[in-house]
C-alpha cells in the first residue's frame, strides 16, 4: 500500500500519509505540486473523492459486463457533486488572421477550469476496465490539451499492480477471466506508455487503485 509518491521521482517527496492509502501513486513533471499549490480547491476535491471512494467486490467486480460500470460513475459522480464535469474543447490554430487548423479534443470524463473559471483547468479520467489503447487516448489528449494552455496537469486513475493480480485470480475462479484482462485499462498497461514519454510535456498525477479499498476482497 502506497500513501506517498515515490522518494526522487521528479525530485519530489511526498510525506507518507499526506495522500489517502489503498492506493499506487506516481507523478511526472511535478504534477502534485502543481495541483496542490496552484490548484488548491481541485486538489481538496480529489483527496476527498478518493479517501471516500470505496469498490464492492461482489456488487462491482463479480456482476457481467455491460454499459459504464457503477465504479466509474460513482468515482465521476463524486467529483460532479464538487463542480467537475465533462468537457469538448475545439483547438484551432491561426496564423495571422487566418484559420489554417481547427479539431476537437476527445471528451474528457471530468474537467475543471481554474480560478475564476479561466484556463488552464484539471483533467481527470477513471479507467477502470477499457481496452488498454484508451490510455494512448486519453494521454495524447492531455498532450494536445496542455500544450494549447487549456490543462496544467492531468490525473488518470485505473486498477492498481496488486489489485490487477487479485482481481485476475478472482475473475478467473469465476470463469470470466477475459474480462480484467491483460489488454484492459491497469497499471501495467499504463505505466509503459508513460516511461516511453507518452502525455509529453503534460504533468500526470496518476493513482492506482488497490485491494484495501474493495470491501470482500
Amino acid at each position: 500500500m502506497s500513501s506517498s509518491l515515490p522518494s526522487g521521482f521528479d525530485g519530489v517527496t511526498v510525506p507518507a500519509g499526506a495522500l489517502p492509502a489503498g492506493y499506487e501513486y506516481r507523478v511526472t513533471r511535478y504534477a502534485d505540486v502543481i495541483l496542490r499549490d496552484a490548484f488548491p480547491d481541485h486538489w481538496r476535491d480529489l483527496i476527498d473523492v478518493l479517501d471516500d471512494f470505496r469498490i464492492d467486490l461482489n456488487a462491482d467486480i463479480l456482476q457481467p459486463g455491460g454499459s459504464r460500470t457503477q465504479i466509474a460513475v460513482r468515482f465521476d459522480r463524486a467529483l460532479s457533486d464538487r463542480g467537475w464535469g465533462k468537457e469538448n474543447m475545439d483547438i484551432e490554430t491561426h496564423i495571422n488572421t487566418q484559420l489554417v487548423a481547427k479539431v476537437r479534443s476527445h471528451e474528457i470524463d471530468m474537467f475543471k477550469l481554474g480560478a475564476d473559471a479561466t484556463f488552464p483547468g484539471v483533467a481527470i479520467e477513471m479507467e477502470w476496465n477499457n481496452k488498454d489503447p484508451f490510455f494512448d487516448r486519453d494521454l495524447s489528449n492531455f498532450y494536445a490539451l496542455h500544450r494549447t494552455g487549456a490543462m496544467a496537469a492531468g490525473v488518470i486513475v485505473t486498477r492498481g499492480p496488486r489489485l490487477q493480480q487479485a482481481i485476475t485470480t478472482v475473475a478467473k475462479a469465476h470463469g470470466f477471466a477475459t474480462k480484467y484482462g491483460a489488454s484492459t485499462t491497469h497499471w501495467g498497461k499504463l505505466m509503459p506508455r508513460v516511461d516511453v514519454g507518452s502525455g509529453g510535456e503534460c504533468p500526470l498525477f496518476l493513482i492506482g487503485i488497490e485491494p484495501e479499498r474493495v470491501h470482500g476482497l
